[in-house]
């Protein structure tokens, strides 16, 4: 048996059926069939469980979350860790984590993200002891149709990279991985500047792979 892998993100991450009833879904319905996202093997934590020989014990992902936050659905709310144990309480091996593009889409303090970072990570820590944590810096997606590449620079706030910098940061100090896509990849494909087509879905799984 391969080891068990759960998920951790906001929307990119998601997709239908496969994330907590309460938590909110971007890939779904007719947002599946315009991106080419219409089965769980097109996204791109499937492509990288199924790479990896592993299987899928938990998505914990949820839509428009941030990472910073006082409660429910923050990445760093208690309540959010719990959504990385089996449904019948079965611990995961290993915690794909890609979070903080809404955080910096809100203008989240660079203080504050770094912060709550770091709270996440002790929380899922708490919650899986013994699971390997693979956490992902973040990428800009690409309009191919418009050649626009999005979050180049500053949006509300800092730009990306000062963000990635943060992620580094915190990893570093947890002793996690740091799968480091903003140094290893390209842009992604998308056609609203956030969310991966299919074929952005498989440059995310690709470029992680290269970091493993």
């Amino acid at each position: 048996m391969g080891k068990r892998i759960s998920v951790f993100g906001d929307s990119i991450s998601t997709f239908h059926g496969f994330i907590p009833p309460e938590n909110k879904v971007y890939y779904e319905d007719d947002l599946c069939a315009q991106n080419g996202v219409t089965q769980p093997a097109d996204t791109w934590w499937m492509q990288v469980i199924e790479s990896l020989e592993g299987e899928l014990l938990a998505n914990g992902s949820f839509s428009g979350s941030l990472v910073t936050g006082s409660e429910f659905p923050a990445g760093r709310s208690v309540a959010r860790a719990k959504q990385v144990i089996g449904a019948s309480g079965q611990q995961p091996d290993c915690i794909l984590i890609y979070m903080g593009i809404n955080d910096y889409g809100e203008g989240s303090s660079l203080c504050e993200f770094e912060q709550a970072y770091a709270e996440m990570l002790t929380n899922l820590s708490e919650m899986a002891p013994n699971a390997e944590m693979f956490c992902m810096t973040l990428l800009p997606g690409r309009s191919k149709e418009h050649d626009v590449e999005f979050f180049r620079a500053k949006y509300k706030g800092e730009n990306l990279e000062s963000y990635n910098e943060a992620i580094r940061c915190v990893v570093k100090k947890y002793g996690a991985h740091l799968i480091d896509m903003a140094n290893l990849g390209k842009p992604f494909d998308t056609l609203d500047g956030t969310h991966p087509t299919k074929l952005g879905m498989q440059q995310l799984a690709q470029t992680f792979l290269m970091g493993c």
